[in-house]
């Protein structure tokens, strides 16, 4: 996985606790990133957007998402498929924007046998 910054590696570690909204508040070193500035609403479209993408998105194809309310979205576009472990993974490079701030990077994620998509190391 390529990680551009900081922010990038603190937004990769979000993605990994999304389905956990407990566990995020306390992740205060994400609060100037773009992903840390994200409405509860914000964070519906994002994971909805992203499970789409990588379930269903074709290589290449840029899917955009936003939130009209906040002007907080982004873009994912999937890079390439593999496979590791047997599982069947994807590299998507995702930007976000929210509140003047923006992050783009690099992520690999691998379809779990629950059928769960996750961020890989």
């Amino acid at each position: 996985m390529i990680l551009n910054s900081h922010w990038c590696r603190a937004f990769a570690f979000s993605v990994l606790i999304s389905a956990v909204p407990a566990l995020a508040a306390n992740l205060g070193f994400m609060k100037d990133s773009p992903y840390g500035q994200f409405t509860e609403q914000d964070l519906v479209l994002f994971n909805e957007t992203l499970n789409d993408v990588l379930s269903n998105g074709a290589e290449g194809e840029l899917r955009s998402w936003s939130n009209p309310e906040t002007q907080a979205g982004g873009e994912m576009k999937p890079l390439k498929s593999f496979e590791r472990k047997a599982l069947a993974c994807r590299t998507l490079s995702i930007t976000n924007k929210a509140k003047g701030r923006t992050a783009t990077g690099r992520y690999d994620f691998c379809k779990q046998e629950s059928g769960k998509w996750l961020l890989a190391n």
